[in-house]
């Protein structure tokens, strides 16, 4: 693939990264568009990541495989605190995404060398950040709800890496790398891993997470006030 293919393609991604979250705030003023807006991407999920993997009879194996199944089916499911760690980690996801297709777009284009198939990546996770944002004005957050963030974060990250150890997510196992402090080798393969790597790689993984999640209860208050009705999703 030419260096004009990436930057075509980089272009499309920071074009859509920045429309996101104007098109999330958007739909905060009309309540319609925005329960529209929250089921339309829990269907989309649904019937073309969900029911894929059942009939495919796969296995989810990365985090953004795992938030496409924990979106699509939270939303029938009447349990609260489950969409909030679907707001969180559906919105980050697409986050993380959009910034390091930015910063290494070769990686990801070496993995998938079809453009459509890139592209269609690159929908999806804008999907989930929008996603999350859009949630975020629908279920109020509460302090009790971090346990269940941190109780989904263990959970998930030890599938994973169950996958991994059994062989089943061998080849796509990005996320156990990210867990493990490996990841900056996909890039940079001659960083050497020393102990003040490591030390430094996991205060700034858990220093970014815990302002994560402090600002999506910021913008969670700052749109949804306590006192607000918030209909079907106050549950």
């Amino acid at each position: 693939m030419s260096a004009n293919s990436y930057f075509y393609i980089q272009a499309v991604q920071f074009i859509l990264l920045c429309f996101v979250p104007l098109a999330a705030y958007a739909t905060y003023k009309n309540r319609v568009v925005s329960y529209l807006a929250v089921y339309g991407v829990a269907l989309w999920f649904f019937v073309f990541k969900f029911v894929q993997f059942i009939t495919s009879r796969t296995f989810p194996m990365d985090i953004s495989a795992l938030c496409y199944c924990l979106y699509a089916v939270c939303l029938f499911v009447p349990i609260r605190p489950l969409k909030v760690v679907a707001a969180q980690f559906s919105a980050l996801c697409g986050l993380i995404y959009g910034l390091v297709f930015l910063s290494l777009p070769q990686v990801f284009c070496a993995r998938d060398p079809e453009i459509t198939t890139i592209l269609w990546t690159i929908v999806n996770h804008c999907l989930l950040f929008f996603g999350g944002l859009a949630m975020m004005g629908h279920v109020s957050f509460k302090k009790t709800d971090l346990l269940w963030t941190v109780l989904f974060l263990a959970a998930m990250i030890a599938y994973i890496e169950i996958c991994v150890a059994k062989g089943v997510a061998e080849g796509n196992a990005v996320f156990s790398k990210i867990v493990d402090g490996s990841v900056i080798l996909i890039g940079a393969p001659s960083v050497k891993l020393t102990w003040w790597y490591y030390a430094l790689y996991y205060f700034i993984v858990f220093t970014l997470l815990g302002l994560w999640i402090a600002l999506t209860y910021a913008v969670n208050r700052r749109v949804l006030p306590p006192k607000k009705k918030v209909g079907f999703f106050a549950l």
